[in-house]
């Protein structure tokens, strides 16, 4: 028992070949994969640039320690994946391929830009510590110039 193919197949007395309308649906595919892509690169670069002025605070106190971290941008940007996965999902889906796969290669890609977000804003929001000084001014009470350890100063005097 053969179920029918969901998809309607042209037959031979339509007098065309079936893989035509193929060649224009794929072409079709793709283009509607780009301008998806160019829309959600324009919804991304107004984040970007709102984010931007937002975080510019010009009036503001001084702050004395490293700033805290900012989840705005992840998260804005994480949400903006996940609706492109979404799109690609559908368009898989609804018989547009290519139009998918492009999704999800934007989807991707918008995944590597936010984790490279949120680990600068990581390591802005948590320094790393100075290192220690290579002597020991309780014992000896001045600085080693040469770069030797604290013994070595001891002897010289200076």
């Amino acid at each position: 028992m053969t179920r029918p193919s969901p998809y309607p197949q042209p037959g031979p007395s339509s007098g065309r070949r079936p893989y035509e309308s193929r060649a224009v649906n794929g072409c079709l595919d793709v283009v509607l994969g780009l301008l998806l892509v160019l829309l959600e690169g324009l919804i991304c670069a107004v984040a970007a640039f709102r984010m931007a002025f937002s975080r510019a605070d010009l009036g503001g106190p001084e702050s004395t320690g490293p700033p805290p971290m900012d989840w705005t941008p992840v998260l804005t940007f994480g949400g903006i994946a996940a609706v492109i996965c979404l799109f690609a999902v559908v368009l898989i889906r609804g018989n547009r391929p290519w139009a998918g796969a492009i999704q999800l290669l934007a989807a991707l890609a918008l995944c590597v830009v936010t984790v490279q977000v949120g680990h600068e804003d990581y390591r802005r929001s948590h320094p790393a510590p100075t290192p220690a000084p290579s002597y020991d001014p309780g014992r000896t009470g001045h600085q080693c110039l040469s770069g030797g350890d604290s013994r070595e100063c001891r002897d010289s005097g200076s």
